[in-house]
């Protein structure tokens, strides 16, 4: 059986009409060309995984089942990508991880839902726990975040 790479790639342009966030352009087209690119590069010798989340499907919670059911099923000999192409954001960090961040703030991914009917962005912290759960089964893990504020 062929390595696998298990891919999830979230590209948002349009958002909930209630968040009050702003639409972008590109952002599904960038996920369209990388999903391309990785169909042509391992063609014969990688079997591709993809799990694709655009606009309306790119909710939080969509974004948290793709790592939990789609990305955890990587192993030792398999690569994990994780591709997100949308807005990026923070918030003011809760008290227990003041020591860990100078400017007071965390990074987010802004979900398509984020920002409606208490519906928060998926928070950096949050983004390394799902990580840290990818990993424990060992795969390689590759993580592109194409935003603002992704620095951490």
């Amino acid at each position: 059986m062929a390595n696998k790479i298990y891919a999830l790639l979230v590209g948002i342009n349009n958002y909930h009409p209630q968040s009050g966030v702003v639409p972008l352009r590109g952002c599904v087209n960038d996920i369209e060309v990388i999903e391309k690119y990785l169909e042509i590069a391992t063609a014969n010798t990688w079997e591709l995984v993809t799990q694709k989340l655009t606009n309306e499907f790119a909710t939080r919670q969509g974004v948290i089942d793709g790592f939990t059911q789609h990305l955890n099923q990587a192993d030792s000999k398999d690569i994990v990508l994780f591709y997100y192409a949308g807005h990026g954001s923070y918030e003011t960090a809760p008290e227990v991880f003041q020591n860990l961040e100078r400017d007071g703030k965390l990074e987010t991914l802004v979900c398509y839902d984020s920002r409606t009917s208490g519906i928060q962005d998926l928070a950096d912290k949050e983004l390394n726990y799902l990580i840290e759960q990818v990993a424990k089964n060992n795969p390689h893990i590759l993580i592109i975040l194409d935003s603002c504020h992704s620095g951490t």
